[in-house]
């Protein structure tokens, strides 16, 4: 482990944790929706069994999106690139696509195979290692001149959440695509969730799976640091099925992380936990750092108050500043 980058992001962080302590700042500040473009990507994968499927993508920027860098979002299970760009709710914003576009970047917030408006082939079949695929060949796109973005990337941040850090991990242990990973809101060590065997069971029988509304709010959201109105917005608006091969994907990872390729990651890498998280707890962060025993660097950061969906709590914009001061550091722009 490099410890010169996680000693300079600390540093980073601890300024960024300061700045978000004013909570009136954080519920003011805009990520200015009128003047960020918003353009609706359609990629063609190739997946093992031979068919050609269409994943969805959202790419957010403002300006011309020539020079900047890319990051690109991989959302959980229940979700789609919605995900990252939920919309206002008193006075707060909770877009990270939005805030990103604004800080610099430009960024593609993809609706996983089996979700959102992606293709949604045989649910058993899209697993870890399809998705996987999937997002390799979207990235591979996005730096290629001519393909479907009329511009070329040079510079690629994989950003994932929850089930999408595991993808993101097997992307980028198996091809290396981005210069950076950063992982939000998994702790890949092995540890209890406070979800029954009963409840998983149930949630097996279909091969597109939904959790209800009751469930989620319990297991991704700390109630006293959200917004009542988010969380119903969530769940009655945002709530998506998911596929059963993506699900025991996940099962077999949580209870073995090698599956994911943790191990054999060369990039700088970032893990970002929500402090008050009891799905994916904290206090796992330095467990999960351990594992990364081929990265250039680890840095770690926690995200105060803050349950699982990341996005949707109150001090979402300063787990936002975490992510975005460590990219442009360790990625040099």
């Amino acid at each position: 482990m490099n410890l010169y980058y996680r000693t300079l992001s600390t540093v980073l962080f601890s300024a960024a944790l300061a700045a978000s302590a004013l909570s009136s700042g954080d519920a003011e500040a805009s990520p200015s929706r009128q003047s960020t473009k918003v353009e609706r990507l359609v990629f063609p994968v190739t997946l093992s069994d031979g068919n050609t499927y269409q994943v969805v993508g959202y790419l957010y920027y403002q300006g011309q999106a020539k020079h900047r860098p890319l990051q690109v979002l991989v959302h959980g299970l229940t979700y789609t690139h919605e995900y990252w760009d939920l919309p206002s709710f008193g006075r707060r914003d909770y877009s990270y696509a939005r805030y990103m576009a604004k800080e610099g970047y430009a960024v593609l917030a993809l609706d996983m195979l089996g979700a959102g408006e992606s293709s949604r082939p045989d649910g058993d079949f899209v697993d870890l290692a399809e998705t996987a695929e999937s997002v390799h060949q979207i990235i591979t796109e996005m730096r290629t001149p001519g393909g479907v973005f009329r511009t070329p990337f040079s510079r690629v941040a994989l950003v994932g959440h929850s089930n999408g850090a595991i993808i993101s991990t097997f992307v980028q242990s198996t091809y290396n695509d981005a210069d950076v990973l950063v992982n939000t809101g998994l702790a890949f060590t092995p540890h209890p969730i406070p979800v029954t065997p009963e409840a998983i069971s149930a949630l097996l029988q279909t091969p597109y799976i939904a959790i209800p509304p009751e469930l989620r709010t319990s297991i991704f959201y700390d109630a006293a640091n959200a917004d009542p109105a988010l969380i119903n917005f969530d769940n009655t608006t945002v709530a998506d099925t998911y596929t059963r091969g993506q699900f025991l994907s996940l099962l077999a990872v949580s209870e073995d992380p090698s599956l994911s390729g943790i191990q054999d990651v060369t990039s700088p890498v970032l893990i970002q936990f929500g402090e008050t998280d009891a799905l994916q707890p904290a206090s796992y962060v330095d467990s999960d750092a351990a594992l990364y025993t081929s990265a250039e660097s680890v840095t770690t950061a926690i995200v105060p108050d803050s349950g699982h969906i990341l996005n949707g709590h109150f001090h979402a914009p300063a787990g936002w500043r975490q992510i975005d001061c460590w990219v442009h550091h360790t990625m040099g722009w």
